[in-house]
């Protein structure tokens, strides 16, 4: 089921193994050179187009793919949620007296591909320019930007520093709100307008000039985008490969036969056609995730015909209603975890342990389903759909192309307890759409994913009047809990608003899946380049040219 995900704001965290910034001793002998043609998405999610490379401006994970290879973090972060500065244009960060202070120093050795050294003018650029956005901006209100900042300035070519306007906790702070100060190039971009800038989203010589691995080549609307290496990249692992190129497929289905043809070199296997990998003759399987996030069926609040889901019992009464077990063994045959909370449980760091108990003993209850829905005054009609006062319990799910086994699921469990659900098939551009209009009331219910930052708390997503909040959910008590996890250092703020998040279900959290992926057996690198988190890493990717 993990077909996309939205990004959580600019910064999703490049969550990449310990082990994914070095190569094996017992590794065949790199070569240097060749093309590998994969989709967007590779190691993520199902397919789609990738439609702008400006990442003030664009908040699709397809995009954020691309962006992230030409774009070195401010902080890079690893496996284990600890900040790997060998990686990250920072060197370090010192906090000052009660934890309002944030002084960052920049590594002196990142320059631009123009040979422009990486300075605090390039943070200085960002941090004005989101503020001109505001919430233009889609990481607008998460990670503390901009209410809980009271200053930035520069204290140097290579030294900047954050106060904020009270104490926070310096673990949620770095992870989720200095990550907000990517460096981007000031001297190239700064005398673009907000409009000029929308107009080049995808023109690659407005991309010229990038500090990351890679740059754009060039974009064709609808069939591809092409990257080369940047040849004056300054981080430690150069990119092996020659050329990098994105195609937009629009169905998992249309990947496995490109696999076959071997028209693309890499791609995620469609979990139904799992059993047929072994057509794919000239591939190797590698499987991948859980990702970094979760899974879930998410509702639209302000629409009227479905007011029902304004029930926390309705909510609780769906989520022991799926039998996570099945969606598992017929998803992913097997390749999967449950998951009941907006905090991933792979790895288990952050889970309180309320959670843990509750992944252990799994939710499925469809006679508790049955009891609460009763509670809630929805009785079963002559037809066994649940109605109240005249009304039907039934709702319509939008769902992406060629993904309608999870949703066929969810809708044959829903039915055992009286729920009818209608499925409505749409690319997933047209979702986005819909959810993102604040004015829309027409659409239901949606089939998504969303990833999370290194310190997950869902950042305004389920804020009342949130940027990212496209669901029209509110809970104030839910908003005060969030709050307390911005001030209270430890993680005991984050276990008690992740139990009561579990408790409300304000999206009906789904279980996580594994990925399958895909490689010509001339393509190595697999593993360190397609991380546990979803991150796509191609510079650690070579080809073989032995016949």
């Amino acid at each position: 089921m993990n077909w996309t995900r939205l990004k959580a704001a600019l910064i999703v965290s490049s969550l990449i193994g310990a082990g994914a910034v070095a190569h094996g001793a017992d590794s065949p002998k790199i070569q240097n050179g060749g093309t590998v043609v994969t989709v967007p998405g590779v190691g993520l999610a199902p397919p789609s187009a990738m439609n702008g490379f400006n990442p003030l401006l664009t908040s699709s994970a397809y995009d954020s793919e691309a962006e992230s290879l030409m774009y070195q973090p401010l902080l890079w972060v690893n496996r284990d949620f600890k900040i790997n500065f060998k990686l990250s244009i920072a060197k370090k960060i010192v906090v000052g007296q009660k934890d309002r202070s944030y002084t960052v120093y920049l590594s002196r050795h990142w320059k631009w591909s123009d040979g422009v050294p990486v300075t605090t003018a390039d943070v200085a650029y960002t941090y004005h320019m989101l503020m001109k956005l505001g919430p233009l901006w889609p990481g607008w209100d998460s990670g503390g930007f901009p209410g809980d900042i009271q200053s930035f300035k520069v204290r140097g070519p290579y030294a900047f520093q954050v106060v904020t306007t009270r104490s926070v906790n310096p673990t949620w702070f770095e992870l989720s709100g200095l990550s907000d100060f990517y460096p981007y190039p000031a001297h190239s971009w700064q005398h673009y307008t907000v409009k000029q800038m929308n107009d080049n989203m995808t023109n690659p010589q407005f991309y010229s000039v990038v500090d990351g691995p890679f740059r754009l080549e060039s974009f064709h609307a609808g069939r591809y985008a092409s990257m080369v290496p940047n040849p004056a990249y300054s981080g430690p692992d150069k990119p092996h490969i020659s050329r990098l190129i994105f195609r937009f497929l629009n169905s998992n289905a249309s990947v496995f036969f490109a696999l076959k043809r071997g028209t693309i070199q890499l791609g995620n296997l469609p979990p139904s056609l799992y059993p047929a990998r072994k057509q794919l003759t000239d591939d190797r399987l590698t499987i991948s995730g859980p990702n970094w996030g979760f899974n879930y069926l998410g509702f639209n609040f302000s629409n009227p015909k479905i007011a029902f889901v304004k029930s926390v019992l309705v909510r609780q009464a769906m989520m022991h209603a799926i039998n996570q077990n099945l969606m598992i063994k017929v998803m992913g045959f097997g390749h999967g975890a449950r998951a009941y909370g907006l905090v991933p449980g792979n790895p288990p760091v952050y889970l309180s342990p309320e959670a843990k108990t509750l992944l252990r003993q799994g939710a499925y209850d469809p006679a508790l389903a049955d009891k609460l829905l009763n509670e809630a005054g929805w009785h079963r009609g002559p037809d066994g759909i649940r109605v109240k006062d005249g009304h039907k319990m039934v709702f319509t799910l939008y769902i992406p192309p060629s993904m309608v086994r999870g949703p066929t699921l969810l809708a044959t469990m829903f039915a055992k307890v009286g729920i009818l659900v209608r499925m409505r098939e749409m690319p997933f551009n047209e979702i986005y759409e819909k959810m993102i209009d604040p004015h829309s009331k027409n659409w239901q219910a949606v089939y998504l994913a969303w990833s999370q930052t290194a310190y997950p708390t869902g950042g305004s997503v389920f804020k009342c009047g949130g940027v990212q909040n496209s669901y029209h959910y509110c809970n104030k008590k839910m908003d005060v809990m969030m709050d307390k996890i911005r001030i209270t250092p430890g993680l005991d703020a984050l276990y008690k608003f992740q139990n009561y998040f579990t408790e409300q279900q304000p999206v009906i959290v789904l279980p996580n899946m594994q990925l399958f992926v895909m490689a010509a057996k001339n393509i190595h690198g697999v593993s360190h380049a397609i991380t546990p988190g979803g991150g796509f890493y191609p510079q650690f990717l070579w080809v073989s040219h032995d016949k």
